[in-house]
């Protein structure tokens, strides 16, 4: 497929396929966080933790709640990041595109509009949009509003991982 052939997508249709995905991708978080929320003890900070605190009273009770709320946070953070992992990169690796992205009839191919690998895939969406953006460039979002401006619509991720977004 030719550049001159392809219909570059705007910024909205992105914007309006990542909303898609952040409230499909929530939900579906949310449904496996009460599964797993019944299997690790619950702790209330404010009962359980800061009075303990505020008095200097650190017992057995105090050691345990804390450790189950490190760990039930810490398997909260893998298992969102892994389930991020998975929705971002298959989805993209496999169809091209997320659930909001088909919504929007919108997809990702490389630069010449070819089907991207799950490595590219890898490299857009996690390494680029999660790793890159948010440690180094999450300044007004400066990596994605590139897109409003540029001839093809591209935003960093896509520049770097030498992708483009375009409509079916």
């Amino acid at each position: 497929m030719e550049n001159q052939e392809l219909k570059y997508a705007g910024f909205i249709e992105r914007f309006i396929a990542f909303f898609i995905d952040l409230i499909v991708f929530l939900c579906l978080y949310s449904i496996m966080k009460v599964f797993i929320l019944k299997v690790i003890p619950s702790v209330d900070i404010m009962e359980d933790l800061v009075p303990s605190i505020q008095r200097e009273i650190y017992t057995f009770d105090f050691f345990y709640n804390y450790f189950a709320f490190l760990l039930r946070s810490f398997i909260l953070f893998i298992i969102f990041f892994i389930f991020l992992i998975f929705y971002e990169i298959f989805l993209v690796g496999k169809f091209g595109a997320t659930l909001g992205k088909m919504i929007m009839g919108i997809k990702i191919v490389d630069e010449n509009g070819n089907k991207i690998s799950y490595g590219t895939a890898f490299i857009r969406e996690i390494l680029i949009k999660v790793v890159f953006y948010f440690l180094i460039f999450f300044i007004a979002g400066l990596g994605y509003l590139w897109a409003l401006w540029d001839k093809k619509k591209q935003t960093w991720h896509d520049k770097i991982a030498k992708t483009i977004v375009i409509k079916e």
